[in-house]
């Protein structure tokens, strides 16, 4: 029996979303980065049996295609609309574009507007973190429901939210912390 290596695209079926994003960032020097590792973020969504996720940090819809490839709903927010136009266009390719809701502005004002509670999983990937941003998406989660905070190597306020977080249960993995809501 002969078999093949695994393409690129069977390991990453969202890959041509990741690489038009790395193209995209290296044309406009913007601060469009797909998250690191898409599998990781649809894998906690199966696991949690997530089906809302609120996401703050849309860049072209990488890991916005992660989750809503699970069959969660995702809330995307970016501050670009050039951004959010891209990303609608990759999702819609995927047949994933009903399953996202697009906000454009800034996350923490536009968070209160959306009276999101009961949300599975929040997700930071926009920047260096804020204390203010995690406020915000934490606002948005249900008892017992996960924050997922990427770019805490990036600096900002990143000692500040893990003291914010100090109660929660949480797994600090360095670039990615995760907590969970206490009950």
């Amino acid at each position: 029996m002969t078999t093949t290596a695994p393409t690129t695209a069977d390991r990453d079926p969202f890959s041509d979303i990741k690489i038009a994003t790395l193209a995209h960032l290296k044309q406009h020097g913007c601060g469009c980065y797909p998250y690191s590792d898409g599998s990781l973020l649809a894998t906690l969504t199966a696991a949690t049996k997530a089906t809302t996720v609120v996401e703050l940090g849309t860049a072209l819809g990488y890991s916005a295609a992660w989750f809503a490839g699970t069959g969660a709903h995702v809330h995307t927010i970016d501050r670009d609309p050039v951004h959010s136009r891209r990303a609608y266009d990759h999702l819609a390719r995927h047949n994933l574009a009903d399953r996202v809701s697009r906000h454009t502005g800034e996350g923490t004002h536009i968070l209160p507007t959306l009276a999101l509670t009961g949300t599975d999983i929040a997700f930071f990937d926009g920047y260096a973190p804020t204390a203010a941003a995690i406020r915000a998406l934490t606002a948005t989660l249900r008892p017992g429901g996960l924050l997922i905070a990427g770019n805490m190597t990036l600096g900002g306020q990143a000692d500040q939210i893990r003291d914010q977080l100090a109660t929660w249960q949480h797994t600090d993995l360095g670039e990615t912390l995760l907590a969970v809501k206490p009950q």
